[in-house]
Order: C-alpha cells, then structure tokens, then sequence
C-alpha cells in the first residue's frame, strides 16, 4: 500500500512511524510512505497562509501554493484516494480503518490554521475524517493515528492476525482483562479458568468478560454488535441491577394551555391511562402520576385501574393487567412531588416536556446520562392539551427538547411523545 502525506511539519509524521509495526512494515515492504511538504517550493515571498474572506479570525491555508502540490501529487498518482483530516468529518472506527486498508493508495492531507480553502477540498477531497471531537493545532498527529490504524489491518504488518482480530473494538466490542505471569502477585490471582487449559471454557469466559466490559464502559457498541438473544437477556438483567429504580412520571391535566394560551383544565382519556402505564412498566418506571383537580375526573381514573385489577378480567400479566398496579392518582402535580418527597427524604429532580421550543433546553444525551447512574428520585412531566405553561416549565430542573421529526407538523398525541421520551432516556440500545 502506498501512502503519502502532506502537511506543513511531516517531520512529526516521519519520527511517529520510525518505530514499532509502522516501520517494520515499511522495512517489509508492505507499506511505502512518501511525505509532501506545504512550505517546499514556495515562490520567493510566498507564504502557505493567507487571509481569511469575511469577519472570522485565523488565516486559511493557501489556495494556490496547495492546488499546486496536490495537481503534482494526483500527477504521479492518479488513483490515490485523498483523506483530509478534519473535525468535520466522519468519525475513523476500526470499521472505517479495514476498508482503508484495502485501498492501494492513500493520500492524507493535514491541515493547519483554519484549513484549507473549500475550493481545494471540493475538488480533491475524496474523504474528511475525525479522530475525535477535539481540536488539535494541526492534522499531522491525526495522520500518524490514522496510518497506524489502517496499516495494523494490511495483512502482514501484525505478527499475528488473530491478535488483531481479537483486539477491542472488532465486531463492536470491547476486550476482557488480560492476564500474565506470575499466577499471584500481592495476594491477586489470575482467575482460574484461564490456567485450566480448557479451551471451550476459556473461550466462553473470554466472551463474557468482554461483554462485561462493553457493557460497562461502551455500552453505544452493543447496539452493533452480534449477540445471541440469551448474551441480550443477561445484558438487560445485569443492567437492571445498576440503574436508577427511582424514576417517576406525571400526567398532568391541570394546569395546562389551550391552544390560546390560555390555563384550561383538560379531561381523561382511557387510552392515556392505560398506554401510558404499559410504557411506565416497559422503562421501569417507579409509578405513574395521574394529576386532576376535579374529584370525578379522578374517580373515572381510579374505576378504570378497578375494571383492568380485576382478577375476574386478566388474562395474563404481560399485558396492561400488571402496568396497572404503577398508577398513582393525585389532585395535583404539587401532591405527586409531596409523595415522592416523602418515600425518599428528598425533593425529586423535576424534567418538564414540551412540543414547543423554549430556552434553556437540555438534550436527552445529557440527561440520560444524568439520571441513570443515580440513586435519587426524577420526576419526569408530561402535559396535556397543548401543553405545560410557563411557570410550570420554569419550576422544572431541566426541560427535554422535543421529540419530533424534520418537518413543521409536531402535534404527537401525550401517549406516542411518552413512548419515544422514555425510549430516548431509559431505553436498551442492543
């Protein structure tokens, strides 16, 4: 394979790939890596930077000092791929680095300053790739990852294929801890199985700490790896035994906006209350609040949750007989937060949703991460009608962004928006 780089500094690039598996593959033959310098052949008083067009800072790299490097190097190598490291582009995976490395020849392009002018980019540019979201003062470190990457996958450059295949982040998973001499080292032995010589059951043991480990430090690569459904059932129970149990919901029909702004009270529905309780059951949420005012709205509620934890009317408990028992109904959203202060000593941490977009908007990354790793108790508000009013969001801890898709028409019933916010929040990715 044949790669060339350009840059401003490749000697941070040549001293990166004089050791280890880039150099031996390059004595072997199996990698060739030429170095194209931006300051070279400069005109007398030329300079690779120039100023910017527009208002923002920085200098750009220079249109014609770079369109006559790259004419020279697509000259001598007119299949070359062009990569230009960038924090634009895609994200390198192993995924990425493999198909490189079946390219035959590579170009990669470092930038500097503020880059290079988008003209060049959009007439050389085969690929832009990332090594992370974080900005580095130029692109020559992100080249040496990135020749790294793709060399450790050509067939050859790794002593032993296996160890590549077997390394973390292969088919989206992480590996187990590693072991070597001497079996005890300060009391601390090397578990047993792995000196038993038993090779089935080493290899099962090997498969299940990396599933661990996955699961523990990467679980967003368990949503593309190969499980079997039995590896996915002990993946949901062993996250069960972590996450946070003391996740609450409200429904809250008063006080909501009409479609005037004004506060209105809104009525039951039977769908809301059974739905909404099969979701509450699926994410594990602790209980469901129902808030009305208005006692006889409340009643229906309670001769509904009657009709359905009825022995007489259950077929099962798979279905809405047991999501039933997860309904509480109050006479307010003040009274839902009193009751939960109570169980747990301490006021709950309040989410208020809306389909409208208001500042001071958290996302569900954010809080998801937030509130699965804890033990305190979270209230997450759903409203009615067309929504929550002001003060009320005000009030809340945090207020989700809405759900919704690219287009203006947003008007989800409470019932699907419950659904996707709790999938979005609480969610299994594998």
């Amino acid at each position: 394979m044949k790669i060339n780089t350009v840059s401003t500094f490749p000697r941070l690039i040549k001293e990166a790939t004089k050791y280890g598996i880039v150099s031996n593959a390059v004595k072997n033959k199996l990698i060739n890596i030429n170095h194209f310098s931006l300051t070279n052949d400069l005109n007398q008083n030329e300079r690779i930077d120039d100023e910017q067009y527009g208002i923002e800072p920085g200098m750009v790299l220079s249109y014609e000092k770079s369109y006559r490097l790259f004419k020279k190097i697509k000259t001598l190598n007119p299949n070359t791929k062009f990569i230009f490291t960038s924090p634009k582009g895609i994200k390198l995976t192993n995924d990425l680095a493999i198909s490189l490395s079946k390219e035959r020849s590579i170009t990669i392009v470092c930038g500097r300053y503020e880059g290079y002018d988008q003209r060049i980019i959009d007439e050389y540019c085969d690929l832009e790739i990332s090594i992370g979201d974080y900005i580095l003062t130029g692109g020559e470190l992100a080249a040496c990852v990135l020749i790294d990457s793709v060399a450790r996958m050509i067939k050859g450059v790794v002593g032993n294929q296996n160890s590549v295949k077997s390394d973390s982040l292969m088919n989206s998973m992480l590996k187990g801890p590693v072991y070597t001499r001497p079996k005890i080292y300060k009391g601390k032995k090397v578990p047993n199985i792995l000196l038993s010589g038993n090779h089935e059951n080493i290899k099962k043991y090997l498969r299940e700490t990396s599933l661990a480990a996955t699961l523990n430090k990467r679980e967003d690569l368990l949503e593309n790896a190969k499980l079997s459904q039995d590896e996915v059932s002990q993946l949901k129970s062993t996250k069960q035994s972590t996450i946070n149990k003391n996740i609450y919901i409200a429904l809250v029909h008063y006080p909501i906006e009409n479609i005037k702004g004004e506060i209105i009270k809104t009525s039951l529905t039977n769908l809301d209350i059974q739905d909404i309780a099969r979701s509450a059951n699926t994410y594990g949420i602790n209980k469901y609040f129902i808030t009305h005012p208005v006692k006889e709205q409340r009643m229906l509620a309670e001769k509904v949750i009657k009709y359905w934890s009825n022995e007489k009317v259950r077929k099962n408990d798979n279905t809405k007989h047991s999501s039933i028992n997860k309904i509480i109904v109050k006479n307010s959203l003040n009274s839902a937060i009193r009751e939960i202060r109570k169980k747990h000593g301490t006021k709950p941490i309040t989410i208020a949703t809306d389909a409208r977009m208001v500042h001071n908007m958290t996302s569900y990354s954010t809080l998801r991460d937030r509130i699965l790793n804890i033990d305190e108790p979270v209230l997450i508000i759903f409203g009615t009608g067309w929504g929550l009013p002001k003060n009320t969001l005000e009030s809340a801890d945090y207020i989700l962004k809405p759900v919704g898709g690219y287009y203006e028409y947003n008007h989800l019933s409470v019932r699907s928006a419950v659904a996707i916010i709790l999938d979005r929040l609480l969610g299994c990715k594998f």
